[in-house]
């Protein structure tokens, strides 16, 4: 299906019609993951709502609440082991902003916590079942550019989970800015970008770039959805992303839950 979608990808855009075939694509593949689902229970341990079928497609592209309850734990963990290897503790780093919170399948995770949250998400669908749905945390709505509705030196970590996976250079310099301007001094950033591990989905142009060090996007028309895809070799994960930042660590495939996501740890200079 991935290739599929591509193909027809790269037949749309020219056209100008990648919009419209994104539309009709994501409904094939709600169809699909509706019947898959069939049957499926919500699992949810945490005594906390479950969302309905069409929010849970539109962040895992699935309709099952096992792959949502599972993914959100692997993603939820991952974060605090990268963190932990850096001697830091989510419990004593907050505030904490969820960018790209989605429908809270990792922020329900620190629900017992007792630490300020927040989450923030540009489908004002998913934000607002959260801000609905779990109250230990608030939930706002961002447009597909900065701002956000903020101060400065507001939270001492923000995390962004399969959020510059799908941005172009333009907008991923501005948010790399916008969240610096949001972090405390010595706040700290977690993202996960595609990595390494995708050289081999890569056409031969766009490998050539990677390996040079470019920032390589896929369809960057239709920017913050999963159609616009964006790969970071490592040179472009330090000279752009990073820029401003003090990089701390990189973790291959590090971010579990986000398959097959690197997972980078970034500061803010004191």
């Amino acid at each position: 299906m991935r290739r599929l979608r591509d193909l027809l990808g790269r037949l749309a855009e020219p056209l100008g019609l990648l919009p419209v075939l994104l539309a009709l694509y994501a409904h094939v593949l709600y169809l699909r993951a509706r019947l898959r689902a069939l049957g499926s229970d919500p699992v949810a341990t945490d005594g906390l709502p479950v969302p309905p079928a069409r929010l849970l497609f539109l962040v895992t592209n699935e309709c099952d609440p096992a792959w949502y309850f599972e993914s959100g734990i692997a993603a939820a963990e991952s974060l605090e082991e990268l963190l932990r290897r850096n001697n830091l503790d989510i419990r004593e780093i907050g505030p904490v902003l969820d960018f790209g919170c989605g429908c809270g399948r990792v922020i329900r995770r620190w629900h017992d916590l007792g630490i300020e949250l927040h989450g923030t998400d540009l489908n004002a669908q998913l934000a607002g079942w959260c801000g609905a749905n779990l109250p230990f945390a608030r939930f706002g709505v961002n447009e597909l550019a900065p701002p956000l509705p903020y101060a400065d030196n507001s939270f001492g970590l923000i995390y962004a989970f399969s959020v510059f996976t799908h941005l172009p250079a333009e907008l991923e310099a501005a948010w790399v800015d916008e969240l610096r301007r949001v972090l405390r001094p010595g706040g700290h950033l977690v993202i996960s970008t595609h990595g390494d591990a995708y050289l081999d989905r890569l056409e031969e142009s766009e490998r050539a770039d990677y390996l040079a060090g470019r920032t390589v996007v896929r369809r960057g028309g239709v920017a913050g959805s999963n159609w616009c895809t964006t790969f970071h070799p490592e040179r472009a994960l330090r000279e752009d992303i990073a820029r401003g930042f003090e990089l701390l660590d990189t973790v291959p495939r590090g971010a579990r839950g986000n398959p097959v996501q690197d997972a980078t740890l970034l500061r803010k200079p004191v």
